[in-house]
């Protein structure tokens, strides 16, 4: 079913804008530079908070690399064969927009996403439009990533919610100092 999946959302608008608008947002440094500029309006308009963003930004940044690359991609990696990307597992059904070599589970964009993204509508909770906008941000990072071919729907759902966990670990550490 997750091969299926990644297959009908891989061809959906396919040679359309849509392809234009996914690739942009899977460019790193348009995917950084875009999460960079959420975190420093965060920072700009929030003084009384600002410690405490930057904090947990940095944590849930720093769980992220730490779980994410060097325990999934590459503590695993080193003892057994991780699940290879789906453009590479099946080149036959599955069109690449762009290229990436290392292991598709978890999705690394979609955690980083999720976890910048638990820290900033944490600290901006009682703005109503945050949680819809950060939601779609997400939603549209994860499908990204299935339809240019680089992770399976797996890999982005447990990115979300590794991305998730790291941010509210952030969220926690912060709020103590």
């Amino acid at each position: 079913m997750d091969l299926q999946l990644a297959i009908f959302i891989n061809k959906l608008g396919a040679g359309t804008a849509l392809d234009l608008f996914t690739s942009a947002m899977n460019c790193h440094s348009i995917f950084i530079s875009i999460l960079t500029a959420l975190v420093l309006a965060a920072l700009i308009f929030d003084k009384k908070n600002q410690k405490k963003i930057f904090i947990a930004v940095l944590i849930a940044i720093a769980l992220h690399f730490l779980i994410n690359e060097l325990f999934f991609k590459d503590f695993l990696g080193y003892f057994t064969d991780l699940r290879i990307r789906p453009y590479i597992a099946h080149p036959d059904l599955i069109t690449a927009l762009g290229t990436n070599s290392d292991a598709s589970f978890p999705s690394s964009h979609t955690s980083l996403t999720a976890a910048v993204l638990t820290v900033l509508t944490y600290f901006y909770r009682k703005y109503w439009p945050v949680w819809p906008l950060a939601i779609l941000f997400l939603l549209f990072m994860a499908f990204s990533r299935v339809h240019n071919g680089m992770h399976y729907p797996t890999d982005v759902l447990a990115g979300a919610v590794l991305g998730i966990i790291y941010g509210a670990i952030a969220i926690k550490i912060a709020k103590t100092d």
